[in-house]
């Protein structure tokens, strides 16, 4: 769950999560909040099982620290992506993102544990958009997770939103979905939505959450669309005791 620099130089400086700052023994229990931070891991040629075992002892390496920010862990099983490991923590104040937890010591663990075995490929912030989500915000620890990631034209992300919140609406009762805007960290802009799958084979029962809008999301906003399955990782994530 961290990053690899541009240059090993910038490696040993900055600690991982691209964080400066200077944290206490134990960073404190973060607020309720809608921002989130993914980071997507690219396993060396071979390496995929060193990399599990390197990313679990790092994840120990939390739990000693009694870290208390919750970190969740799956592989991409469909798309482009296929074979790469995401994790993520989720529902923070921006502010927590200042203050994680021993930063110099999470970042010299992760050299020791999870660079050796894969490189990180991309790092983003993204902010949860109540306004046209529905039920218990996601992610959870569901077996899969559908992510489909929609790129938005420039400019276009006011009309974008807008038709967000008409189709919200449109959604028949007791859906559950979350929508994510991408505010730094990658190609924009960029929305992510996610929905929780009960099993790989339901995943093919997934429908358009578009259909039907008027007019056509995709006319003149969304210029391409990504969408993937993700398998929840229980030993690759870690939840904070107590």
């Amino acid at each position: 769950m961290r990053f690899r620099f541009a240059t090993p130089l910038a490696g040993a400086v900055l600690a991982s999560h691209l964080i400066l700052s200077t944290a206490a023994a134990q960073a404190p229990v973060p607020q309720p909040g809608p921002y989130a931070r993914m980071v997507v891991i690219q396993p060396h040629a071979g390496q995929a099982t060193a990399f599990e075992a390197g990313y679990q002892r790092h994840l120990e390496w939390h739990r000693g620290a009694q870290d208390r920010w919750t970190w969740y862990g799956w592989n991409f099983v469909l798309g482009d992506r296929l074979g790469k490991f995401m994790d993520g923590t989720f529902f923070h104040a921006a502010e927590d993102f200042d203050d994680p937890v021993r930063p110099a010591d999470d970042g010299a663990d992760n050299v020791r544990n999870v660079e050796p075995y894969a490189d990180f490929e991309s790092h983003g912030i993204y902010e949860r958009l109540a306004s046209v989500s529905a039920g218990a915000p996601l992610p959870d620890t569901a077996p899969y997770l559908a992510m489909t990631t929609y790129f938005v034209a420039p400019g276009a992300a006011p009309r974008f939103e807008e038709i967000l919140r008409a189709q919200a609406r449109a959604q028949p009762a007791g859906s559950r979905f979350s929508w994510y805007r991408m505010t730094v960290g990658g190609e924009a802009p960029a929305y992510v939505l996610l929905r929780a799958v009960p099993s790989f084979g339901a995943a093919a029962h997934l429908t358009d959450w578009f259909a039907g809008a008027r007019p056509p999301a995709a006319t003149g906003v969304v210029t391409r669309v990504r969408a993937e399955l993700l398998r929840y990782a229980p030993k690759m994530s870690y939840h904070p005791e107590g």
